[in-house]
């Protein structure tokens, strides 16, 4: 079952937060401290945490609500989406074939689990499974062939009646059907006792009321359809770890002395981190004693060798993480002294002490172990909850933990809060939840414009930390992909101002992104400040199926925003693959090119650009064509230079009437789109 939203009710600071809709498996809930969303964690941990802690309604229910106070009150409700496996599994157990996706799942405060399905209450009924009832009802015997006709005639009613009530499951009633049966039988019996008549009748007489008083005591223990659905689903409910203190790793050990603690079960914090760097080098305490007790030299080699052996493998699988700086770890033990050094490989320093390195080093080293030890484990396909990690690394760390972040989640459903913007995604905006204090109590929501200025902030940090903060300042925006469409379309509305044509709103803002990707996630956290947003996408398969995805996924969930998308090619009439540099003649262009390329050209002893025939966008089959000529192409000098060749024009010529018509058509469309 795959965990898919969840909804915490009546706990600590959060009275009804809302379902929280999960992002396949990273989701990242932003909100200010004093928000919730430790509470919100804690309660969803208590689900089915790892170690037994229960729900305490006297310190967890919320202040000022004592008289509403129940044990009943469900704390969690969890929704889990189904495969096709576990759908035909419910459907052996219920006896019906399934088509339903998810069930949901609730805990109250007593700890009870409950199973539903809200769209069909009534799918898994309080009953036994047909096949159990035909089982029970198959145990009822029939007479014997060699019986009286009169008394296989009463057994026959009997019989018949008793497999009637099984089928209807009044199994409660049987118990005083068997007493009427009982007489009615004893009085069917053959008279005169003559064999085998009499004797078959008696033994079934027997048979038939110790069956039946079989039935009636079995049938209490026997799971209901209902139960065992919910036997199955709640066996199948991932674990749920909740972090929020990361405990360091020490590097130094004192080998003995985590021996006797392991020996008398009172293992440190610090031993027990310590522990998990050796299983993961793939080192044995017990042998580190021993070779650190003996005196022999060549031991002591020995010993070495599996030390460094072990700081390699070790090395290779995490040292890359810490993008800031390349490392590598080394190993060394003196006597029953062990030692964790650290060099930066990038630096002339040497080897440090895990101990001496910084306290986001230490702290990112220690977490990253961490998970790395328990996701090979006892964590593996559980629901991770991350209060506020990485609050001591610096912006550079937190980029590198964001990237960890996608690797935890490969195995493992991942939810993590933070106030921090460099833990802010917006690459990946729907992954992106808001908890804001509505009437003193915690709300969690999808909507960017409903969020509390401490949670804009956060977002608009990210936004301006990640691209330009003044990205944020315009009420109207036109997102392009790209610095090179910004300069030409800036350019070509100025040129039509000149020219006395219509031209892009005065009050428009343009904003490049980074590619069709970014102008999706640029988009989304605009209209989700209030902003008004038309998001410019090249015609080309990226910029289809990001437009998709934004109009499909974002502009339909904020359906009072004035923001829409557009397609350049439909908005210019061309069909097929097109960009902005499809705005001018193919002669045009490629003039621009040469001029910008002038020197390369003459290097490469080229004459003229010959483009890639064929199909595709106009600027890739001329990249194709100077490739092919030993020439790199820069597409910003070209776009720079017609920047400059546009700005120079006071009117109309013969060399850009088409791309005036084209643009003037662009224009209208995104006009069009703002009013």
């Amino acid at each position: 079952m795959k965990f898919n939203a969840f909804r915490i009710r009546k706990y600590r600071s959060i009275q009804d937060s809302g379902w929280v809709e999960l992002d396949d498996d990273l989701t990242c809930i932003v909100g200010k401290n004093q928000s919730g969303k430790t509470a919100l964690l804690k309660a969803l941990h208590k689900f089915n945490p790892h170690l037994s802690e229960p729900y305490d309604m006297v310190r967890e229910w919320p202040r000022g609500q004592r008289r509403d106070r129940s044990s009943k009150q469900v704390v969690c409700e969890t929704r889990f989406v189904l495969d096709d496996e576990e759908r035909k599994h419910l459907g052996d157990i219920s006896g019906t074939e399934i088509s339903i996706n998810t069930v949901v799942v609730t805990k109250d405060y007593d700890g009870n689990f409950e199973i539903s399905v809200p769209d069909h209450p009534d799918l898994f009924r309080d009953t036994l499974h047909p096949n159990t009832v035909d089982e029970i009802a198959n145990r009822i015997p029939t007479p014997h062939q060699d019986s009286g006709e009169q008394f296989k005639k009463v057994a026959a009613e009997c019989t018949n009646e008793a497999r009637r009530y099984v089928k209807e499951g009044r199994f409660s009633e049987l118990g005083d059907l068997k007493q009427g049966h009982i007489e009615k039988l004893q009085g069917a019996l053959t008279p005169g006792n003559p064999a085998p008549h009499h004797q078959r009748e008696s033994e079934f007489q027997q048979q038939y009321e110790q069956i039946l008083n079989q039935i009636v005591a079995e049938v209490q223990n026997l799971p209901t359809i209902r139960r065992e659905v919910h036997d199955w689903v709640v066996g199948r409910i991932p674990t749920f770890i909740y972090m929020d203190e990361y405990q360091e790793f020490a590097g130094t050990a004192q080998l003995e002395e985590v021996q006797r603690h392991k020996a008398s079960n009172q293992l440190t914090p610090q031993d027990q981190t310590f522990l998990m760097i050796l299983d993961l080098s793939g080192l044995d305490l017990d042998q580190l004693v021993e070779q650190g007790r003996s005196g022999d030299k060549t031991t002591i080699r020995e010993r070495q060798h599996d030390l460094d052996d072990a700081a390699v493998t070790l090395t290779r699988d995490v040292a890359g993480r810490w993008g800031q700086n390349p490392y590598k770890i080394e190993f060394r033990a003196d006597g029953q002294i062990f030692l964790t050094e650290i060099e930066e490989t990038n630096k002339q320093i040497g080897m440090i002490p895990l101990e001496d390195q910084s306290r986001g080093f230490r702290w990112f080293f220690s977490f990253d172990l961490r998970f790395m030890h328990d996701s090979k484990g006892t964590f593996e396909g559980c629901v991770l909850l991350l209060d506020e990690p990485g609050l001591h690394l610096h912006p550079g760390g937190q980029s590198d933990l964001l990237r960890r972040l996608d690797a935890y989640a490969e195995k493992n459903s991942l939810i993590y809060t933070t106030h921090l913007p460099f833990l802010v995604d917006l690459r990946e905006p729907s992954r992106i939840r808001v908890i804001r204090q509505e009437d003193y109590a915690g709300v969690v929501t999808s909507d960017f414009g409903a969020s509390g200025p401490d949670e804009k902030l956060t977002l608009q940090a990210a936004l301006g930390m990640k691209l330009n903060q003044h990205y944020l300042v315009a009420q109207r925006n036109l997102i392009v992909e790209g610095v090179d469409d910004a300069w030409i379309i800036t350019e070509l509305s100025n040129l039509l101002s000149r020219l006395g044509k219509q031209t892009l709103p005065d009050d428009v803002q343009i904003t490049a992104a980074g590619g069709a990707s970014e102008v999706v996630y640029m988009a989304t956290l605009m209209i989700g400040q209030g902003l008004e947003v038309v998001a410019l996408f090249d015609s080309d398969d990226a910029g289809r199926r990001e437009e998709n995805k934004l109009r499909t996924k974002w502009l339909l969930r904020y359906k009072d925003t004035k923001s829409s998308s557009v397609l350049l090619g439909d908005a210019i009439g061309t069909n097929g693959d097109v960009s902005i540099e499809d705005l001018f003649p193919e002669a045009y262009y490629l003039g621009k090119v040469e001029e910008s390329h002038k020197s390369k050209m003459e290097n490469a002893r080229v004459l003229k650009i010959e483009p890639r025939q064929g199909e595709g966008l106009m600027v890739n089959r001329i990249a194709d064509g100077c490739k092919n000529s030993g020439i790199q192409f820069n597409k910003g000098a070209v776009a720079n230079l017609i920047r400059k060749d546009l700005a120079r024009k006071t009117d109309a010529n013969a060399s850009l009437n088409y791309t005036i018509e084209k643009a003037e058509l662009l224009f209208q469309r995104i006009r069009s789109q703002f009013d």
